[in-house]
């Protein structure tokens, strides 16, 4: 009886994951696709509301989840540090914008940082990444990638003083992959860095991988695209088109897991950095909205975020969660199976058990932070404090158009005392020597 009894203990324990972490990686570790659309507002995709259409987003919100309340820093370059290292600004330092490919002298550290690619390279996975990196000079640094985890890659350098082609990311873009750079005479960059990760992904279909796909679309200069070349449209007016080309690609990405009979072992995420050039308008939930970025408005920060993976992820919901972009490295690696850093504080929480449908067993977050420059604010699940002091109340209010601050309101006052307690409680932060300011790439 004894030994029955040692056999079904045992038995048990093999067929139940391990609880290392706040939650437990599936049983079969997914392949990931991760796509960064570039300055790209909700008001855009029709499955948040936009009056464009964007049919191969919305079926894959259609099939996963698409949070509302996920926020990036409104700006390219501390977005994707953060995103990157699961750290804060005031961790990192890159609190504003900073172009290495054409300023020089600092970069995004892999002696200093750790990317999330790393820890899934180290956790087994293939890594690869396609289209706009901008946190590190290619010319000086070539084996950068390579150091930041991904054992391949096919990437727009980035506008390079004194290297005129490197300006170009869409018609006869400026290419280095696995450091051989040339100009791609004749392609459109969008096609080469999707057929790139394609081909990765073809490669490595028996997984597990990781495809990081950093769009080019939709980023300035505004541009035709391969399905609009004889329009008459011009500037702001080619942004549509860019969309549509954005929204295509994802189709595209999509049915090439499909192809390749791995959508169902593939975790697909398209999220974007920040919101739409200002200037750039578009209806959307029955107004009419400019773009945010720059802004510590939600049309800023607040970002579109789609997760789908069939049979895991469930279908056709909508995530009220809060998240911001500290918080995919942690949850890549508990996926993963893997370790965060433990040379670094990590300021990310793993939102895994809410992308797979699983109770939180305590609240994960209750608020989020973002940082531009000198500019703050924290949110909880309902009211956003400015560092000013302005307060708003984002379920009644999203668009921010009513200040709480001098109000009676007893919740919001509440909210405002405990988030201003989060202000004071955060560190004052670290510096890097940027010699330049807010930029607008």
């Amino acid at each position: 009886m004894a030994r029955l009894v040692s056999c079904l203990v045992l038995m048990i324990a093999l067929a139940v994951p391990a609880l290392g972490g706040p939650a437990s990686a599936p049983a079969r570790r997914p392949n990931i696709l991760f796509i960064l659309a570039d300055d790209l507002g909700k008001e855009w995709l029709s499955c948040y509301g936009s009056e464009h259409k964007t049919p191969n987003v919305d079926r894959l919100a259609a099939g996963g989840i698409r949070f509302e309340n996920t926020w990036a820093t409104p700006l390219c370059t501390p977005t994707r540090v953060l995103f990157l290292t699961g750290r804060y600004p005031f961790h990192t330092g890159w609190t504003i914008h900073y172009d290495s490919p054409r300023w020089g002298k600092v970069y995004f550290d892999w002696e200093r940082e750790t990317a999330f690619p790393r820890v899934l390279k180290e956790a087994g996975y293939a890594t690869a990444m396609a289209g706009k990196w901008q946190i590190n000079d290619l010319r000086a640094q070539s084996d950068a990638l390579n150091r930041h985890g991904f054992d391949e890659y096919c990437a727009w350098v980035g506008f390079e003083t004194g290297n005129p082609p490197s300006a170009e990311r869409y018609f006869n873009p400026f290419v280095q992959e696995n450091g051989v750079r040339d100009t791609r005479v004749g392609r459109f960059g969008p096609d080469v860095f999707r057929n790139y990760l394609i081909d990765f992904m073809k490669r490595h279909k028996d997984g597990p991988f990781l495809a990081y796909y950093a769009m080019v679309l939709t980023h300035t200069p505004f541009t035709k695209t391969p399905h609009n070349l004889d329009t008459t449209a011009t500037g702001r007016d080619l942004f549509p088109g860019m969309v549509d080309y954005c929204d295509y690609e994802v189709g595209c990405l999509v049915q090439a897991l499909e192809d390749l009979k791995i959508r169902d072992r593939t975790l697909v995420i398209f999220a974007a950095d920040n919101g739409t050039v200002s200037g750039v308008k578009c209806r959307a939930r029955g107004r009419l909205v400019n773009g945010g970025k720059l802004t510590m408005t939600e049309r800023g920060i607040c970002v579109p975020f789609v997760a789908s993976w069939p049979g895991h992820v469930p279908a056709g919901k909508v995530g009220t969660e809060l998240i911001d972009f500290s918080d995919f490295l942690p949850t890549l690696a508990d996926l993963a199976g893997a370790q965060p850093p433990a040379n670094v504080e990590i300021d990310g929480k793993s939102f895994l058990n809410t992308l797979l449908g699983r109770p939180e067993p305590q609240p994960r977050r209750d608020w989020i932070y973002c940082r531009l420059g000198p500019n703050r604010a924290l949110r909880d699940e309902r009211f956003k404090l400015h560092q000013d002091g302005r307060l708003y109340d984002l379920q009644a209010d999203p668009w921010e158009e009513h200040d709480l601050a001098g109000s009676g309101n007893p919740d919001a006052q509440r909210s405002r005392d405990k988030l201003s307690n989060v202000f004071r409680s955060l560190p004052k932060g670290t510096s890097l020597p940027f010699d330049r300011g807010i930029a607008t790439e």
